[in-house]
């Protein structure tokens, strides 16, 4: 199994590698022969005239990766994602005592710290009996809930025919420390931590509508060029 997060930004297309050298002396989207390694990996993982080997690959847009390695591949699209459903038989019981009791304590418990700032042995109790009911209810989904997603299938050569498919996405399989969504935040994070400002430090307008002083300090591209259009006409009529 070979995982690749964002491969059109690892791999980049015709467009983006126009300027990279094949030839180059430092190894490069062009030479690594990484797309020859695509075609060919089945060979080193065959038994039995089958092919143990499967490549998958997550991207904004397929088209972002260059078309001699996606043609060789499948793009799922992923439509619609029905609710939270959950696998477990006769839990209905469950759900209605946890709708009840939970939702009777807190509005016990709003009211309570709305009223009064300290703590009492009989709200010490019901916290702790809430907060067992809660972890037994939150365990129970955790394990066994479900989503059904819509997926279309597409050849890679992205010729427009879909065959529409479903995935039972479970929460157990597929969110049990398997994977991290954000795998790349380590390299934001120690951006941040470099960074001077905060959140707390930045620039807010005086109102809810942009001055046109504002908008000329955000320094947007598209603003720049209407600033420049208006001077060049400015100019032309002068």
């Amino acid at each position: 199994m070979v995982n690749i997060t964002e491969v059109g930004k690892e791999r980049g297309n015709n467009l983006e590698l126009k300027e990279m050298m094949k030839k180059a002396t430092g190894a490069n989207q062009k030479n690594d022969l990484f797309n020859a390694w695509l075609k060919m990996v089945r060979h080193s993982a065959t038994v039995d005239n089958f092919p143990f080997v499967k490549v998958f690959t997550d991207e904004q847009r397929p088209s972002s990766w260059g078309a001699d390695a996606r043609d060789l591949c499948e793009v799922v699209h992923i439509r619609d994602c029905s609710d939270t459903g959950l696998a477990m038989p006769f839990f209905a019981l469950g759900e209605l005592l946890y709708s009840w009791v939970f939702g009777r304590f807190v509005t016990l418990y709003r009211d309570f710290r709305y009223a009064r700032g300290d703590n009492t042995l009989f709200m010490y109790i019901a916290k702790g009996a809430a907060a067992w009911l809660h972890r037994y209810y939150t365990r129970i989904y955790n394990q066994f809930s479900f989503t059904v997603l819509d997926v279309r299938i597409e050849d890679g050569v992205l010729d427009g025919k879909y065959d529409e498919n479903k995935y039972y996405l479970m929460s157990k399989k597929i969110y049990g420390k398997r994977f991290s969504t954000d795998c790349f935040s380590d390299f934001f994070k120690g951006k941040a931590l470099r960074s001077p400002i905060g959140l707390d430090d930045l620039r807010e307008y005086r109102t809810e509508k942009a001055a046109f002083a504002e908008l000329a300090g955000q320094n947007s591209y598209f603003i720049n060029d209407l600033i420049n259009m208006e001077r060049s006409g400015q100019d032309g009529r002068e």
